[in-house]
């Protein structure tokens, strides 16, 4: 994805963020959470961006919760909650339009931050 690309102001992307609120609404309200951190007073934000420092910053998925506490639990825990959201998001891709999915890349890590901590 360029660095000049916002898509919070272009307009092509408005149904890429309407999933990514959907999906993270979702994950809050079925407590999918709560088997990674304990509670249900969690919350997600799931966002196309890049993840690294400076020249060594990748194309990403973050998927960021915010909990009061912190993971405590099995890895097993992690690969299933992010299998979940690839599905999710390999789902709900299908109807964005052809050049929001190219601008957007397809070769993207995704990376799960807990308290802005990766997991």
């Amino acid at each position: 994805m360029s660095q000049s690309i916002n898509l919070h102001q272009d307009e092509r992307f408005a149904g890429v963020l309407a999933d990514l609120q959907s999906i993270a609404k979702e994950l809050v309200e079925t407590d999918r959470l709560v088997p990674l951190v304990g509670t249900g007073e969690s919350d997600v934000v799931i966002e196309f961006g890049s993840y690294g420092e400076g020249e060594k910053a990748e194309p990403s998925i973050l998927i960021k919760i915010t909990s009061p506490k912190e993971f405590d639990g099995d890895e097993c825990l992690l690969d299933d909650f992010e299998d979940y959201v690839i599905s999710r998001l390999e789902v709900a891709s299908r109807k964005w339009s052809q050049e929001a999915t190219d601008l957007l890349g397809d070769d993207r890590q995704v990376i799960l931050l807990i308290n802005g901590e990766e997991c």
